[in-house]
């Protein structure tokens, strides 16, 4: 162990303990950024062959004076696959749609398995170029955190947005551009990407949100018995939404009632299999009970969600640590210490 890593673990210590100990409420968010880079700082140019193959050629973003989105993304481990193929097909539409006017391409960090994506671009991704990235050297010269991730630069290679994967990601990219080819201004740009809500609400949708709302409340106040009552009433209410169940289970880890919070997650994702929250409760749910290897799997895909949980970070950090993969620790360390750090400066000003 590095000794960076010595200093940092009793703080993650703390920090975890604290966690289950004092309540698991979700991290202050932090909009998704590079480690080398922040926005308007210039982007350098790399030098990669394709994923096709052939000799080496130098890719500088804003080239032509163009916005340039570049997509990093790897295949590997298999929960990557989905979500990075998807986003490809996206962009490579894009790609066609915008034609000259954008630079898109793809960077592939991984030495293995070029031939599925090279098969997978033939069919469904044919309008975008991939670079091939197999020592890594792009993405750790950029910083990058989580993969798939996409980069968007303006006609100047100045870095302007980092963006997640996420259910809505090709709208929020295709604004993107839009804003970036001056079509929108920047109002226009937020106006689009604005959540919708339906203000007409039944009796039954209002005392359903009433309900978890009063158990939030009694949750940061660490009145954890009536918080899951709410929670549970809720539940009764409206047995088919998710929201309640999401609540409960993490009331229920911060209680470390383990298994109680195990049965929350589960029936979160029969109601929705792909809910990043109950995949980070379940995963945290198998790590307090000692089930390292299912938690394992499921923190790590916890962990490439828009926004992971700082919980679901110092977990695999820890179980990184313990399997003595100090790189892997020690990068997720730095990502919760950021993190942490931007807790507290939100949180006095």
């Amino acid at each position: 162990m590095s000794a960076k890593a010595i200093l940092f673990f009793p703080l993650f210590c703390l920090v975890f303990t604290n966690f289950f100990t004092h309540g698991a409420q979700a991290a202050i968010g932090q909009n998704a950024t590079l480690r080398n880079y922040k926005a308007g700082d210039r982007l350098p140019a790399f030098r990669l062959p394709s994923i096709q193959g052939g000799r080496p050629e130098t890719f500088t973003p804003g080239h032509g004076k163009k916005p340039t989105l570049m997509m990093f993304f790897s295949i590997h481990p298999n929960f990557r696959k989905t979500r990075s193929l998807a986003l490809l097909s996206a962009l490579s539409d894009l790609a066609d749609k915008y034609g000259e006017s954008v630079n898109i391409i793809g960077i592939y960090c991984d030495n293995k398995d070029q031939n599925t994506v090279i098969h997978y671009m033939r069919s469904s991704a044919a309008h975008i170029k991939v670079y091939n990235d197999i020592s890594k050297a792009v993405l750790d010269n950029y910083g990058v955190f989580m993969m798939p991730l996409v980069v968007l630069t303006n006609g100047k290679g100045e870095l302007n947005e980092v963006i997640p994967y996420t259910y809505n990601i090709r709208e929020i990219i295709d604004g993107n551009i839009k804003f970036l080819l001056g079509k929108w201004t920047r109002q226009q740009l937020l106006k689009a990407l604005a959540p919708r809500t339906n203000i007409k609400r039944s009796k039954k949708e209002k005392e359903y949100i009433r309900r978890i709302n009063y158990g939030r409340i009694m949750a940061s106040k660490k009145m954890y018995s009536q918080a899951v009552r709410e929670f549970n009433t809720a539940i009764k209410i409206m047995p088919k939404v998710i929201n309640a169940y999401i609540e409960l289970g993490f009331v229920q880890i911060a209680e470390k009632k383990w298994q109680k919070a195990e049965a929350a997650f589960k029936k979160a994702q029969s109601i929705s299999k792909d809910s990043d929250n109950a995949m980070a409760g379940l995963g945290l749910s198998y790590y307090g009970q000692g089930e390292i290897k299912k938690a394992k799997k499921i923190l790590e895909n916890a962990f490439i969600a828009p926004h992971p949980r700082l919980e679901v970070i110092i977990a695999l950090a820890n179980i990184y640590e313990s399997e003595g993969n100090n790189k892997k620790a020690n990068r997720l360390n730095k990502l919760a210490v950021s993190r942490l750090m931007t807790m507290y400066e939100q949180r006095w000003k």
